[in-house]
């Protein structure tokens, strides 16, 4: 039995969720054995990772298990106690702890990281953040990293990997997406029209969805506000089973059916992909 506590302890370091889990389901036996230590390794593993929401998942699982013992239910009670706890002071990183997270692949480390990172001069990190966008990390959450520098006015150029292409961008030059004039002309040329709201409000939650998976990227122009109003309506229609007519758009835009389409199935890959 000490043998199989050593290797669930091997398995917390070694970070491989269904590798860890393949061998709790396969190992219950040493809940009987010392359900002290089979728990408190199996929450371990999760804190480890930070993951609060996983942690008191596992600790209510166990508290809703028969024939618990009074000792066990006060460990399940302290545990979740001191989670809770934590869950709600603020989280401080060394630059350590922020490059790890970074690349941790994990996305509640990551997106906490950020958020903690969106709070500081984010000039005393830039090689962290730089490493981040040059990464194959998704590129959301590389977005993310980038709000910051924008927002912040970060007036060096930094590098950033997109689809296999690296950009050099100045933040201090750059447009939040959802606050750029093309963007706004467009948002309000869907609100003015005479159609049913919920369209309108999935169009607006359609092109939301595009301008920040494209970005630094956009599909929007100066002079096609219109034009891609009429698609994201569409596209809104499409999604919700009511009717649609191209051949509004084809007419009044000069442009193909068949452009029109291979700009839709575009779309509708980046929105759901």
């Amino acid at each position: 039995m000490n043998q199989l506590f050593n290797e669930m302890k091997r398995l917390i370091l070694k970070q491989n969720d269904e590798e860890f889990e393949f061998f709790v389901n396969n190992h219950m036996e040493l809940l009987k054995e010392d359900p002290v230590l089979f728990i408190s390794n199996h929450v371990s593993y999760y804190a480890y990772q930070e993951n609060v929401k996983k942690v008191l998942e596992i600790i209510e699982k166990y508290k809703n298990m028969p024939y618990i013992s009074m000792t066990v239910e006060d460990l399940l009670n302290e545990l979740k106690e001191n989670v809770e706890k934590i869950d709600h002071q603020p989280k401080s990183y060394s630059k350590e702890e922020i490059s790890n997270c970074l690349k941790s692949n994990n996305e509640e480390k990551m997106i906490a990281c950020l958020e903690y990172l969106s709070k500081l001069n984010i000039r005393s990190y830039i090689d962290e953040i730089q490493k981040f966008l040059l990464s194959d990390i998704p590129h959301k959450y590389k977005v993310l990293a980038l709000y910051i520098l924008i927002e912040q006015k970060y007036q060096n150029e930094v590098k950033f990997l997109k689809d296999g292409l690296t950009y050099t961008l100045n933040p201090s030059l750059l447009e939040l997406p959802l606050e750029t004039y093309e963007y706004q002309e467009c948002v309000k040329k869907i609100q003015d029209e005479d159609i049913d709201p919920q369209v309108k409000d999935y169009a607006i939650e359609i092109l939301n969805t595009i301008q920040i998976k494209e970005f630094p990227d956009s599909y929007l122009t100066i002079d096609n506000a219109s034009l891609m109003k009429e698609i994201f309506i569409v596209m809104s229609k499409k999604y919700l089973m009511q009717d649609f007519d191209l051949n509004y758009i084809i007419s009044s835009h000069k442009i193909s059916k068949l452009k029109i389409e291979e700009l839709i199935n575009e779309l509708t890959q980046i929105v759901y992909e």
